[in-house]
């Protein structure tokens, strides 16, 4: 596949500082009682930087393990955090570590290849919420959340 940005510059970009595009909104959208979205436009700090975007979602408000968050490039998933109640392995070496993980996605890579998206254990991560969820993630990923954003739900 051809990806318009090369693995080092996908590797740069995750690195750099980023904010959330200004006049977006950091509350989230419910669906129905019990869940929620929030996707975000993302800049460079040192410039823009377009088709850069932070995606939250909750399967149920009150239940840690089912929110995923994951970041695009050029509509292209480039890392991703999600939770694994049971590790799952491939010819006995793992490949999904159980619990808290990151995907590195490099879409640059062919989907068979063992380092298209590899799932690295985030072991010390842990939990209180949502919005602590997307705090640890933008810090993960050196996104400067506006502030105040505690009255996310």
């Amino acid at each position: 596949m051809n990806f318009r940005y090369r693995s080092y510059q996908i590797t740069e970009i995750v690195k750099a500082a980023k904010i959330v595009r200004e006049g977006q909104s950091l509350k989230f959208k419910s669906y129905g009682e019990k869940s929620g979205v929030l996707d975000l436009d993302l800049d460079l700090k040192d410039g823009s930087l377009l088709d850069l975007r932070l995606h939250i979602t909750a399967g149920r408000y009150d239940e840690p393990a089912t929110y995923e968050a994951s970041l695009t490039l050029a509509d292209q998933q480039v890392r991703g955090s999600g939770h694994s109640h049971t590790k799952r392995a491939r010819f006995y070496r793992t490949r999904i570590p159980r619990g808290w993980h990151e995907n590195v996605i490099d879409p640059n890579l062919p989907t068979g290849h063992d380092n298209y998206n590899r799932h690295e254990s985030l072991a010390a991560f842990e939990l209180l919420d949502l919005v602590d969820f997307l705090r640890k993630v933008s810090e993960r990923w050196n996104i400067e959340l506006p502030k105040p954003s505690r009255e996310l739900l």
